[in-house]
């Protein structure tokens, strides 16, 4: 279940869904509670390019972006620190894995990340810097008749 908590007490925390359900849990249910929005949120960023791009390239555009939206009016007063720039996340047959968090005001991370993917995705359209694309190597090797060659 998640949502946003729209009231907690000693016996019942409700939560109000994406599609506008409240949903109603007696407190003695829950086992695991995550709060994505107490005092401060994260927008974690995860992006693969593809595995010939130029990753330094695509770290330097990255620390651009995270810079110009730090700085940027509308968006300065939403983002709390710094974006973290994580690297080199991980390296796959898809391509490379970059990560990075952005620590912003409570329930603002799902705008600055809306406007920090667009922002990422123009800049490397810009440089030429493509998207991770799952390759995948399909070989044929061709073996000769016995009938073949007896001729």
């Amino acid at each position: 279940m998640s949502g946003f908590v729209e009231n907690m007490n000693i016996y019942i925390t409700q939560i109000r869904g994406g599609g506008g359900r409240l949903v109603t849990i007696p407190n003695g249910k829950n086992s695991i509670v995550e709060n994505l929005t107490k005092d401060w949120s994260r927008f974690e960023f995860k992006i693969e390019i593809a595995y010939d791009a130029d990753v330094r390239k695509a770290l330097n555009i990255i620390n651009q972006v995270s810079e110009e939206i730090q700085n940027d009016p509308t968006w300065k007063d939403k983002i709390i620190e710094p974006a973290s720039i994580l690297g080199v996340d991980s390296i796959s047959h898809q391509g490379i894995l970059i990560q990075v968090w952005i620590k912003t005001q409570a329930m603002q991370q799902w705008a600055v990340g809306r406007e920090y993917r667009l922002r990422v995705k123009e800049a490397f359209e810009a440089a030429g810097i493509a998207l991770g694309v799952p390759h995948q190597e399909v070989r044929y090797q061709a073996h000769q008749s016995m009938q073949s060659m007896n001729n």
